[in-house]
C-alpha cells in the first residue's frame, strides 16, 4: 500500500508552482494550487469488533451542504422504520475483526437492491474487506475504500466468498453481481441535524453512518455498548471520533433516554444475539441511540444507483486508490482532465467521477487530441449537471461514442463547488501514471499532476454493446449489440431508482409498430401514460416526473413501469421516495 501523501503535501507546500494562462490572466500574486489532505488515521488496534477509520480527506463542509438542501416543505413523521417497508436485509456478524465498514457498505447496497425490486441478496463482506486497494482487512477502513471497490470491481455473493473474521487475502474468480454507479456523502466529521438525516432516510432509504462505540479511552461506554440488550436507548455525551460503522434504518421522536427524548433506530453487525428487536419483528441485532449521541451521524452516506454486472462493460481508470485528497485552493471552480486508451473497439457510455462538495455545475467534455498543451477534436459533451452531495457520480452520454482499438481520448471535467475551494479530487495512494492527469484554471492551459504524485479521479465506462445492460443478473434479458436490433422487446431498469422527482425508462423495440409505455400502481391501476403511438425500431427513452395523468404529484411508494409492443409486455419496479 502506497503512502506518499505526507511527502507530496510537504513538497507542494515548500515548492513554487506558477501557472500562466493567455485566455485567463492570473496575477503573479494569485494563490498557488495545491493539495488538501488530512493525516492518515491509525489502524484499528484496541477493539477488533469496531473497525471504522476516518478517511484522509477534508469533509468538514459536507453537513452544511446537506443542511442547505433540506426542503422546508417536507413533513417529517414522529417515527419511521425502513423495516416496515421490507428494505432491510438480515443482521450479519463481523466477529472479532475490524470490518464494520465492509458490513455497513454491503448492507447499504443490499437495501438499495431491495428498494429497486431486485430481490434480497447476501453480498460478500469478505470480498469487500479483502479486495479493496488499501488491503486493510480487519485493521479497519471506511466507506470511501468500499465505494472505490464497488464502483470498479463490484460486489460478489457470500456463497462464493464466505466471511472469515481474519485477514485471509482476496479470493479471485467470483462473479460480480452489481456495481455502484452513484454514491452520496451526507456528512464528514460533523454531526448533521436530525432533520437532515431524517430527510435523507425518507428520500433514499437506509443510510450508512458512524458513531463512537467506546474503547480503552472510554471503558465504561465501551462496556455499555458491548452489553447492550435493546431494553433502553443509548446515550453518551462524549465527542470522540467515531470508530464504528452501522446503518441508520429509522427514528422515533418519543424514545426516552437519559438526555431527553428522540433517537435513531440502527442496525449493527454483531449478530442477532446482541442488542434487541427495537420495536419490529423478532430478530435481534438492532439498537436505539439518542440523536447526536456518541457522534452518531458523522460520515453518513448512501448508495444512490447501481448497475448489474455486464461482461461487455469495462471501466477505464488510473486512480487505483480512488478519492484520497483534493486539489485546488484557488477558487470554487477548477478543471481536471484524464487520458484513457481503448484496449479494444468499444463504446464510451458514461463518464464517472468523484466530487469533493455539493457541485453547483459540472460540465463534461470528451476530446480526441491533446497536443502542444491544446485540446482539439471535440467528440462529445454534456453540460450543466449539479449534485447535492459530494461523492461518486456519473454523466451518461446522450449517444454512445464509438472508440477504435488503441484510440486515446481526453476527458475534461469542469467542476464548480458550492463552497469548498478544492474542486478536483485526486488519488495519492495509487502509483501516479505519466501523461494521464492534468488540471487547469480555465480549460485552456493545462498542468500535469504527475510530478505531484497524483491522478485525477475521472473514469470512462465503456461497453462493446451499444446499450449497457442493467438487467437483474438472476433474470437475463436481451441486449442490443452495435451491429443490430434486439430479437425481442427489452425494457431496462429505471435510473435513478429509487428516485425523486424524476426517473428514466429506456427501452428497445425489435421492429416498427404501436407502443404503450405507462406507469401503474401495484394494484394494476393506471397512473400515467408516458407514450402511446407508433414508433420506429431501435432505442428509445422516456422520463417520468412522479405525477399522474392529471399533473398531480403521486405519493411515495412502489410503482411499475410497463411497456406493450411487438405483441410482448415487459415491466420493471420503481420506487418513488419523497
Amino acid at each position: 500500500m502506497s503512502r506518499r501523501a505526507t511527502h507530496v503535501q510537504w513538497t507542494l507546500l515548500t515548492g513554487l508552482l506558477f501557472v500562466i494562462s493567455w485566455t485567463l490572466a492570473v496575477p503573479a500574486t494569485a494563490a498557488v494550487p495545491g493539495l488538501d489532505r488530512r493525516p492518515d488515521k491509525a489502524a484499528v488496534t484496541t477493539d477488533d469488533s469496531r473497525g471504522f477509520v476516518p478517511p484522509s480527506i477534508n469533509a468538514d463542509h459536507y453537513a452544511a451542504a446537506a443542511t442547505a438542501a433540506l426542503r422546508a416543505d417536507k413533513a417529517l413523521p414522529a417515527s419511521y422504520d425502513c423495516r416496515t417497508a421490507g428494505w432491510v436485509t438480515p443482521v450479519r456478524n463481523q466477529g472479532a475483526c475490524g470490518a464494520c465498514y465492509a458490513f455497513s457498505s454491503a448492507a447499504d447496497l443490499e437495501s438499495k437492491l431491495l428498494m429497486a425490486g431486485q430481490g434480497q441478496f447476501d453480498l460478500s463482506e469478505n470480498s469487500l474487506k479483502e479486495c479493496h486497494y488499501q488491503d486493510s482487512s480487519c485493521a479497519g477502513g471506511n466507506q470511501y475504500l468500499m465505494m472505490n471497490l464497488l464502483t470498479t470491481h463490484g460486489a460478489v455473493l457470500e456463497t462464493c466468498d464466505p466471511y472469515v473474521a481474519a485477514d485471509v487475502g482476496c479470493t479471485a474468480g467470483c462473479q460480480t453481481q452489481y456495481l455502484v454507479l452513484d454514491w452520496s456523502a451526507i456528512s464528514g466529521g460533523t454531526v448533521p441535524t436530525p432533520a437532515v438525516l431524517k430527510q435523507y432516510l425518507l428520500d433514499h432509504g437506509p443510510l450508512q453512518t458512524t458513531l463512537y462505540a467506546g474503547d480503552g479511552a472510554a471503558p465504561a461506554w465501551a462496556t455499555a455498548f458491548n452489553n447492550y440488550n435493546g431494553a433502553t436507548t443509548l446515550y453518551y455525551t462524549g465527542t470522540q471520533t467515531p470508530n464504528h460503522s452501522v446503518m441508520i434504518i429509522g427514528w422515533d421522536d418519543n424514545l426516552v433516554h437519559a438526555g431527553g427524548t428522540g433517537g435513531w433506530i440502527c442496525k449493527n453487525s454483531w449478530g442477532t444475539s446482541w442488542g434487541g428487536t427495537c420495536g419490529y419483528g423478532a430478530q435481534g441485532g438492532y439498537f436505539t441511540i439518542a440523536y447526536g449521541s456518541a457522534s452518531v451521524g458523522m460520515w453518513s452516506s448512501f448508495v444512490g444507483e447501481v448497475m448489474a454486472q455486464d461482461d461487455a462493460s469495462e471501466v477505464l481508470a488510473h486512480d487505483e486508490g480512488g478519492f484520497t485528497a483534493a486539489w485546488g485552493g484557488v477558487g470554487v471552480t477548477l478543471w481536471g482532465m484524464a487520458r484513457h486508451d481503448a484496449a479494444q473497439a468499444t463504446n464510451l457510455h458514461r463518464v464517472e467521477f468523484w466530487t469533493t462538495d455539493a457541485a453547483t455545475d459540472v460540465d463534461v467534455y470528451v476530446y480526441d487530441t491533446f497536443s502542444g498543451g491544446v485540446l482539439s477534436g471535440l467528440l462529445a459533451s454534456s453540460l450543466n449537471h449539479a449534485y447535492s452531495e459530494a461523492g461518486y457520480h456519473h454523466v451518461e452520454l446522450s449517444t454512445p461514442l464509438a472508440l477504435s482499438l488503441g484510440q486515446d481520448i481526453y476527458i475534461a471535467v469542469k467542476t464548480t463547488n458550492q463552497s469548498y475551494l478544492y474542486p478536483v479530487p485526486v488519488d495519492l495512494d495509487g502509483p501516479a501514471a505519466s501523461n494521464r492527469s492534468w488540471y487547469s484554471l480555465n480549460g485552456s492551459t493545462w498542468t500535469s499532476l504527475y510530478g505531484s504524485g497524483a491522478d485525477v479521479t475521472i473514469r470512462a465506462r465503456t461497453s462493446t454493446n451499444l446499450v449497457l445492460s442493467l438487467e437483474d443478473p438472476q433474470g437475463g434479458g436481451d441486449e442490443v449489440p452495435v451491429a443490430g436490433l434486439p430479437s425481442a422487446l427489452r425494457l431496462d431498469d429505471a435510473w435513478p431508482n429509487p428516485f425523486n422527482p424524476t426517473t428514466n425508462l429506456r427501452y428497445a423495440l425489435p421492429r416498427d409498430g404501436a407502443v404503450v409505455v405507462a406507469i401503474h400502481d401495484l394494484q394494476g391501476r393506471l397512473v400515467r401514460t408516458l407514450v402511446r403511438g407508433a414508433m420506429s425500431a431501435g432505442e428509445h427513452q422516456v422520463s417520468w416526473d412522479g405525477r399522474d395523468d392529471a399533473g398531480r404529484p403521486v405519493p411515495s411508494g412502489p410503482y411499475l413501469g410497463r411497456i406493450e409492443a411487438a405483441g410482448q409486455v415487459r415491466s420493471v419496479k420503481l420506487a418513488l421516495l419523497k
